[in-house]
């Protein structure tokens, strides 16, 4: 197949503002030995990318480059020896490169896509869940038995954690910020939800578990951060995904110390983690394969309308995942 040489992509010409972001003609890139070019056709959004175009994530390739971090596609051309084959349906977790219509990716990134999994909700699996699963099982330690409070439950990382805790044989308590995202915390396996707005809500963890719990999974950051430290149960774990709040806490070490609790900062990435990463994908293909985890998709855009799903993933109105169908 004859493959174009531009195609239309998001690129990043410098850090600050989204004044520095356009939508534009890029090469379609040139593909070295060990990746495959992936025509995408969904791309999933994140709130590292609002920090990436700030210059404020933790990895700062140089600009120029193409924006977006989690794409779905199909392979359209590989090197010798590659493991895959033109046409085979894969998702993946990419530095940059994702909001392009092509991507080139290297091979160990690629999970193989299963049947009967959208484009659109394959887009949303690698980062969410992973993140998930490394949170809860890897760096939590979670077992059968134990009760897991997931602030926004209703977010992509929150519907992820729920759906992995729940088939982990854990209680889980969801908070959200309205019923309506409640009720998708709930369809999802939340057993107790809490609205965190309600002047009572640690009250209502507390009543819901009076031990207190054992993991919290934790992608909002600030005051929520330093108030559930007080939730958690003797030896309990705080797992620090993110700062959707746009704060990150200052924890006071007496509160982890007179608990003998932890909290831990979730990351993970393929230069360090190979192993572990991709382990953990091909645990979630095959349990997204058997129709044990389906990623929420909170809203669909096209390409083009990136700055309007940028509005609306950071005003905090959005559930699940935010996808851009290319």
């Amino acid at each position: 197949m004859a493959l174009p040489q531009e195609m239309r992509a998001w690129v990043l010409s410098g850090f600050g503002d989204r004044s520095n972001l356009n939508y534009s003609a890029w090469p379609v890139p040139a593909i070295r030995p060990g990746e495959v070019l992936v025509e995408v056709r969904a791309a999933a959004m994140n709130f590292a990318d609002g920090l990436m175009i700030a210059g404020r994530y933790q990895l700062r390739p140089a600009p120029p480059f193409v924006l977006g971090a989690e794409l779905a596609g199909v392979v359209v051309a590989t090197t010798p020896g590659s493991a895959f084959r033109e046409d085979d349906r894969v998702a993946a977790q990419v530095l940059t490169g994702a909001y392009g219509q092509y991507c080139a990716v290297e091979e160990g990134r690629l999970i193989r896509l299963p049947e009967g999994l959208s484009f659109t909700q394959g887009a949303a699996l690698p980062v969410s869940y992973t993140t998930a699963h490394v949170a809860l099982f890897h760096d939590g330690g979670l077992t059968p038995g134990q009760t897991v409070l997931v602030h926004a439950g209703a977010g992509g990382v929150g519907v992820a954690a729920i759906q992995l805790a729940r088939a982990g044989g854990a209680r889980v308590i969801a908070t959200a910020s309205s019923d309506e995202k409640l009720a998708i915390a709930e369809a999802n396996g939340a057993e107790v939800l809490v609205n965190y707005r309600h002047p009572g809500w640690m009250d209502e963890v507390r009543r819901a578990c009076p031990e207190g719990v054992n993991l919290i999974i934790d992608p909002v950051g600030g005051q929520t951060t330093l108030d559930s430290l007080r939730l958690l149960a003797w030896r309990g774990r705080i797992l620090l995904i993110g700062f959707a709040s746009g704060a990150p806490a200052q924890l006071p070490a007496n509160r982890l110390l007179v608990n003998a609790a932890a909290a831990m900062g979730v990351y993970w990435n393929y230069e360090k983690d190979r192993s572990l990463v991709t382990a953990i994908q091909a645990e979630l293909a095959q349990r997204a394969a058997a129709g044990e985890l389906r990623p929420r998709i909170g809203a669909c855009h096209p390409l083009s309308d990136l700055l309007a799903a940028l509005d609306a993933l950071e005003s905090g109105r959005t559930t699940g995942k935010v996808v851009l169908e290319v």
